[in-house]
């Protein structure tokens, strides 16, 4: 028997006062979407501190979480959270590095960005295992630059490959790329397989993830789920669930159902 999880991607949208819902309702609606679909792991977005503060401690019985912020300020900033079960997963070796020309000097920023991504990788141990069987790593592309979209996701390969050449693992990546599938930048994920690969021609013209706090399912995709050939995807579903007439955020989240290959 295969292992089969499921993997999610999430950016759960900063606090912003001028916004249609506000963080005090989203959070418990982003609360109910998690406790509902039960992701093994997920990769977040946009999660400021005391966001991550108070994620922290409604999953503390079920997810261990991992998260560097992409600033030195411990008032402000943003994390690339990864959310792993731990009924499902140990967290082993893990890291972040800044999508910059000087990766490992957190704030700072790369290329045309218009301010500083960061992106976060763990180690997965699933609990019947004593040795890692998955790399997971989760990232938020720039809105403003595409060189530093393009640039970024450059690293984001690289330092995959450089950890298999240490160590092979089945590789999965998360997050909001800010960009459409049939962009220049996410051409240099074309060795890499996509969620959306399951779908039809006619199914694609309906995968609108960001929706502006108004809903809707017509375009394309701006968040994403990749794996590489060691990764099969099962399913994919795009999660449009609406409370009490609003949403959990601005981005719908992603949930895929994966098949590690032996």
């Amino acid at each position: 028997m295969k292992p089969i999880y499921k993997v999610m991607t999430f950016n759960i949208r900063v606090i912003v006062p001028s916004d249609p819902f506000v963080w005090e309702d989203r959070k418990h609606w982003i609360a109910q979407t998690i406790d509902q679909y039960e992701p093994d792991v997920i990769g977040t977005q946009e999660a400021s501190i005391p966001m991550l503060r108070w994620l922290e401690d409604r999953f503390q019985a079920t997810y261990d979480i991992y998260a560097v912020n992409r600033t030195t300020s411990t008032e402000v900033g943003e994390f690339s959270a990864i959310f792993v079960k731990k009924s499902t997963f140990t967290i082993g070796e893990k890291g972040s590095f800044m999508l910059s020309k000087t990766p490992d000097l957190i704030g700072s920023m790369g290329w045309d960005a218009h301010c500083p991504r960061i992106c976060s990788w763990v180690e997965l141990t699933s609990k019947d295992a004593t040795e890692p069987g998955l790399r997971f790593f989760n990232t938020h592309l720039d809105h403003m630059g595409q060189v530093a979209r393009k640039e970024g996701l450059k690293l984001v390969v690289d330092t995959i490959h450089s950890k298999n050449e240490e160590k092979p693992l089945p590789v999965m990546l998360t997050g909001d790329f800010n960009d459409y599938p049939e962009s220049e930048p996410l051409d240099v994920l074309s060795s890499m397989r996509s969620c959306y690969d399951l779908f039809s021609v006619e199914e694609k013209k309906n995968t609108l993830t960001f929706h502006n706090f108004e809903g809707g399912v017509t375009g394309s995709p701006i968040d994403y789920i990749f794996s590489d050939d060691r990764v099969q995807f099962v399913s994919t579903t795009i999660i449009r669930d609406s409370f009490d007439g609003g949403y959990p955020s601005d981005h719908y989240p992603i949930l895929a159902t994966i098949e590690l290959k032996k």
